[in-house]
């Protein structure tokens, strides 16, 4: 009878210690799900970035095709006014060869005449200079207007850069923030699960040493308590497997989604600097303009089978080329790296071996330590100005 209430306390202690495993396993499950749903606001939020950058960059070309437009409409005014005042300066002409005429007849009608045409080229004269004065005046409102335009389009980027930094920012401390309190959640539940492990143990030990006195059945109750032990322990293990698998693709999920976020942002300062290939070319190169500008150029070795090189940016010109990187942030390791790059331009480029060699790096924003680095290396670089890339340290060091 004993030996039976104590089977009883054994098997309860057994299901408690279950019972309080399952809602472990459920804590668990709870964290991955908040994990999940903060790995979907963070999708959500750095998709709503993305079309914010091409809503500006939309907007960027709109203004720029109605600059040109005004533009256009500039020049024709300028040209209908240039005809009209060499159709006027044509009658004025004319009118002067048949007074010449009519002054062989006549020296009063002649004087007479000619007051009356001194008196109509002072009001063409007169009419052209207030037509002058006027297209003076809608020039320079239009270019008053554009320099405004231009003015708060580029404070609303430099607030768009500075609330994508904020958001980057915030985004990189909430991960480090759960992942802080995941290790913490994982630390603490393996020192809860290896202190009630040893108090199951220990339980183990004292109930094998009361019933080594017990009878045959309650030998075979001990052997159905253990097989339903190894049932409860296996089903355990596989539930922790399962949870670590699944921790693992979650891990891995968010590192590629931390891969595709790098280079959507490489991909979107390449897209700014592209438009401006040419002039960045012709600023550094300063004796010539460039011929040719590609983005995203990949060549494979012409001898070493598999190697494939990819320039972000290259501008040619007719003795020199312009190799643009495009990096986010630039060090003593990865200037080194590219120095390597460089070096074997002309093996996967042959027929620009004769050129002289131009590098450069292209970033949103430069740091002074970044350009002074860039200076000591001999590298262009390349930024956003006041209102389109610009290369920020031109002339600070000498190219050969």
């Amino acid at each position: 009878m004993v030996s039976e209430e104590r089977v009883v306390t054994l098997e309860s202690a057994l299901a408690n210690f279950i019972e309080h495993s399952d809602r472990m396993v459920a804590a668990i499950h709870e964290d991955i799900a908040e994990m999940r749903a903060n790995n979907a606001r963070t999708d959500s939020r750095l998709l709503e970035m993305r079309q914010q950058g091409e809503k500006s960059r939309d907007e960027f070309n709109r203004r720029m095709d109605e600059f040109n437009r005004r533009m256009d409409e500039f020049a024709q005014r300028a040209e209908k006014d240039r005809q009209q005042s060499e159709e006027s300066r044509g009658e004025f002409s004319r009118r002067m060869d048949e007074f010449a005429q009519r002054a062989e007849k006549s020296s009063e009608e002649s004087s007479r005449r000619m007051d009356e045409s001194d008196q109509r080229a002072e009001k063409s004269t007169e009419g052209f200079n207030q037509r002058m004065a006027e297209f003076t005046q809608r020039a320079e409102k239009d270019r008053q207007e554009f320099n405004q335009r231009m003015a708060e389009f580029a404070q609303r980027a430099e607030k768009d850069r500075q609330e994508f930094n904020q958001r980057m920012d915030g985004f990189a401390q909430r991960a480090e923030e759960s992942s802080g309190e995941f290790n913490r959640r994982m630390d603490e539940f393996a020192q809860r699960a290896e202190k009630e492990r040893r108090e199951f143990n220990r339980r183990m030990d004292e109930f094998a040493q009361r019933s080594e006195k017990s009878n045959e059945a309650f030998n075979r109750r001990m052997d159905g308590f253990a097989q339903r032990a190894e049932e409860s322990n296996e089903a355990f293990n596989r539930r922790m497997d399962e949870y670590a698998e699944r921790a693992e693709k979650d891990r891995k999920d968010f590192n590629k989604r931390m891969a595709e976020i790098s280079d959507s942002v490489g991909t979107l300062i390449e897209d700014m600097v592209a438009p401006c290939g040419f002039q960045l070319a012709k600023a550094i190169f300063a004796s010539e303009e460039a011929e040719t500008c590609t983005i995203r150029v990949k060549r494979r070795h012409p001898s070493i089978r598999g190697e494939i090189m990819e320039i972000d940016i290259m501008a040619i010109g007719p003795t020199q080329l312009l190799v643009v990187e495009v990096k986010r942030r630039m060090d003593a390791a990865k200037a080194a790296e590219y120095r390597e790059k460089l070096r074997r331009v002309p093996e996967f480029f042959p027929e620009l071996a004769g050129k002289t060699l131009c590098p450069a790096v292209a970033s949103v924003y430069l740091e002074p330590s970044v350009i002074t680095f860039l200076n000591r290396e001999k590298l262009y670089g390349i930024a956003m100005g006041d209102e389109v890339m610009e290369v920020v340290n031109l002339g600070q060091f000498s190219a050969a």
